[in-house]
């Protein structure tokens, strides 16, 4: 120190900032008080040889801390999986390799001093990390982490889809020989061989160039360039800004793209965000972000926004309506739906009139998020069908899941009937119709419902209703 004081005169004044720098290292920090607190101002080997001593630990003589049950920090990171960035899926930013130097935090007792996590909770926090760790990713994207694997109960242990048929390859070719025609296909759900194929699903190599066609958005995309990054440069309301950063972990956790705060939140926020500031009057919706999440699974932001404006906007799809104050369209579904189950099945109907087991306990989300809810492959091929003939299919696959349980309604007591409509949301499948495929055909062949009289249904129920308000 004496010699930094003699370099120090040549100086000036920085040689006063070194030494008072001098005197702030000589200071004693050796104090702590009996709960283990360390003052801010302590330098950082004093912070190092005064942590506090966990119940099961003793401190070692250079005045680290030993593990009771794990001899060293070795046997310990071999237990919970290996090295800390071998590790997938951390989503706490809390998270400390175990032997790491303690996470500090703020005392509320005590502003001025900071409290140190224990080793223990860093061992707890590994463990965690480990649990989330990514072990496969289905074919749909779905992650399949190591708590689902310890967990046969667990849906997500299983795969989402059945493997791959080994005839897919030809499937893709076909679909690639049709994308190059399409220019030829001026009203693609008039032309029967486009309508049966994608019935029997699009090709999964193809998906990302065929939605935006069977809605018409790459069109529109095309006559509005800058739209997009122009609504992102814009600041949203503050409201809408607290929602959407809440919903945001919460939008199809499952999917690799967004699992554990991923890259695609980012995507997921613009898209939100840019329909939030293009219509005003929707605004942003808890039910948007599934709709979003599928469409970037398979689209870039930008072009997942304009499919999401065509679908808000178009008659054929109506989804503004869907998200709206009051869910005017959802109602309007919801009553239609059913209506065409009094015609098809007029005694099931009543049986579930009488019981008060009303389409919203069971249809409400089936309607707005178009079967979300239901296994990864179900989602995105109805989705499929859904862009060539719009609503139709919603409607025939919410019927179909009710009429084909109607013996099960029937054989069931008062207390078990709600039961059962609430189960069918999570296992839509049956003996009859154990997969996705095999569940839209028959619901395509066996529930006979036409445009023509869905949009019969719907204009009378608007009549009663504009009958209403004028009263």
């Amino acid at each position: 120190r004496g010699d930094d004081r003699e370099r120090n005169k040549n100086i000036g004044d920085g040689g006063d900032a070194m030494e008072k720098d001098c005197k702030i290292m000589d200071t004693d920090t050796s104090g702590t008080d009996e709960k283990g607190m360390i003052a801010k101002g302590d330098d950082a080997e004093s912070r190092k040889s005064h942590k506090p001593v966990e119940d099961g630990e003793e401190p070692s003589d250079d005045g680290e801390l030993n593990i009771s049950k794990a001899n060293n920090n070795a046997t310990t990171n071999a237990a919970i999986g290996g090295r800390q960035d071998e590790i997938i899926g951390d989503d706490d930013d809390d998270h400390h390799p175990v032997g790491s130097e303690a996470k500090e935090t703020k005392s509320k007792e005590h502003p001025n001093v900071v409290r140190r996590r224990s080793v223990a909770d860093d061992i707890k926090a590994q463990v965690e990390v480990v649990e989330k760790k990514i072990l496969k990713v289905d074919r749909w994207g779905t992650v399949v982490t190591a708590s689902d694997q310890n967990d046969p109960e667990n849906p997500n242990a299983k795969a989402d889809s059945e493997p791959l048929e080994k005839d897919e390859l030809k499937w893709e070719i076909k679909w690639a020989e049709m994308l190059g025609k399409w220019s030829k296909y001026k009203d693609p759900e008039k032309v029967s061989k486009i309508k049966q194929r994608i019935r029997a699903g699009i090709a999964d190599a193809v998906r990302g160039a065929i939605w935006p066609k069977l809605c018409g958005a790459d069109i529109v995309q095309q006559k509005a360039p800058g739209l997009y990054q122009s609504l992102l440069s814009k600041d949203l309301k503050e409201g809408d800004e607290i929602q959407l950063a809440k919903d945001l972990h919460r939008t199809d956790p499952r999917n690799v793209i967004f699992y554990n705060k991923g890259i695609g939140q980012e995507s997921l926020y613009n898209v939100l965000k840019a329909y939030c500031l293009y219509n005003p009057k929707v605004g942003y919706c808890q039910g948007m972000g599934s709709l979003a999440s599928l469409l970037l699974t398979y689209v870039p932001e930008e072009t997942a926004f304009f499919i999401m404006d065509r679908l808000m906007s178009h008659p054929k799809y109506s989804c503004a309506g869907l998200y709206e104050r009051g869910f005017p369209e959802l109602m309007k579904q919801l009553q239609v739906f059913t209506r065409l189950m009094r015609k098809l099945d007029p005694k099931l109907a009543n049986l579930l009139g009488e019981k008060g087991v009303d389409p919203v306990i069971y249809a409400f989300r089936w309607f707005q998020g178009r079967f979300y809810e239901f296994p990864k492959e179900l989602f995105i091929r109805v989705f499929d069908i859904y862009l060539l003939e719009g609503k139709k299919i919603i409607y025939r696959l919410a019927l179909y899941l009710i009429l084909s349980r109607r013996k099960e309604f029937f054989k069931a007591k008062d207390e078990e009937i709600f039961a059962l409509a609430r189960d069918i949301r999570s296992k839509p499948y049956t003996k009859e119709a154990p997969n996705a495929k095999k569940l839209i055909d028959r619901a395509i062949h066996k529930i006979r419902v036409t445009r023509k009289k869905i949009d019969k249904y719907e204009r009378a129920y608007e009549k009663e209703v504009n009958t209403n308000v004028t009263r």
